[in-house]
């Protein structure tokens, strides 16, 4: 083979080695992955219909492969291991009930007298915001408007 064509061959890549990865280190490369997206594009194209993350996509920012699932909300990008599944499906429809209350009702649909921004899932449920009550707490984190399950320390 010449030396022309040996420069212009694509290298071949050593595979990556598997083992199990941590929620963090999905956290961390789920950031890092995002910063490559052009603008305007989020990390929920990681995503299949079930809001399973593709990790073999994660893989480079990883530096390893997993075969593990991991599951992201796509309402609020929070990021759980597979036995926490149901929780992100949760989480989308409670921030989607927020989201509907707020524009409909212009106030937060907050539990009233507590410092910790608790959302009043009974109050959004009673009104027909939410489906079905949650099984969790869920928190205003700020400004945006994004909920989490645990509340914002000050």
């Amino acid at each position: 083979m010449s030396r022309f064509k040996k420069w212009f061959q694509p290298k071949e890549e050593e595979p990556l080695p598997i083992r199990d990865v941590t929620l963090d280190e999905v956290k961390q490369a789920t950031h890092e992955f995002e910063l490559t997206l052009p603008k305007g594009t989020n990390r929920t194209v990681l995503l299949d219909e079930a809001q399973k993350i593709d990790l073999d996509r994660l893989a480079v920012h990883l530096g390893v492969r997993s075969t593990q699932s991991f599951y992201m909300s796509r309402e609020t990008f929070a990021i759980m291991e597979a036995k926490d599944r149901a929780i992100v499906y949760e989480m989308d429809h409670v921030q989607l009930a927020v989201d509907r209350y707020f524009d409909k009702e212009g106030k937060l649909p907050l539990k009233k007298y507590t410092k910790t921004f608790q959302v009043d899932c009974a109050m959004l449920f009673a009104t027909g915001f939410l489906r079905e009550m949650p099984q969790h707490s869920y928190y205003l984190v700020d400004e945006s408007m994004i909920i989490a399950r645990e509340p914002k320390e000050n």
